[in-house]
């Protein structure tokens, strides 16, 4: 979420933009950090441990290897595939990751009573950029039918299925 909303200027701006190479930047790495430690937080809520698999290990020169592999970002953007035309309010990033993707963990994080503040604004200015409620219209516990479940109950299912 933090690349395509943090880079939305320059993606309406440009023709084709690699939100990858040119988007990734060392402050928005920064808040991608921080809204993964939200989610991590979300995980540890609800009785997951290691390994978390933090997007900080796919940008990483040395230590941990995340599941792509080390050097996978840099292959990525130097191989020049993902200087595209993006069309803000349509690409994935924002339809399924904040739509889809960050209005689950919010409410999630709200049953668990995790704070989610980044997850929460990203969410919010992604569903303005896009003229939708993404809270409201996205898949969230309500919306799956999981509205009613307590944290306990939802831990139940998530480690036994229905």
């Amino acid at each position: 979420p933090p690349l395509i909303v943090m880079n939305a200027g320059p993606i309406e701006h440009f023709e084709r933009w690699d939100i990858h190479k040119e988007g990734t930047q060392a402050a928005i790495r920064r808040v991608t950090d921080a809204l993964d430690a939200e989610r991590i937080a979300v995980r540890e809520a609800l009785g997951y441990g290691a390994p978390h698999f933090p997007l900080a290990h796919h940008y990483a020169k040395e230590g941990e290897i995340w599941m792509y592999g080390r050097g996978s970002h840099d292959r990525l953007t130097d191989s020049g595939d993902w200087r595209e035309r993006i069309v803000l309010t349509e690409h994935r990033y924002m339809r399924e990751d904040l739509r889809l993707g960050l209005s689950l963990l919010v409410s999630v994080a709200g049953l668990a009573g995790v704070d989610t503040p980044l997850a929460k604004a990203f969410l919010s200015i992604g569903g303005a950029v896009c003229g939708e409620d993404f809270a409201r219209g996205g898949r969230t516990l309500q919306t799956l039918g999981l509205g009613e479940l307590s944290k306990a109950e939802l831990q139940t299912l998530l480690r036994n299925g229905f």
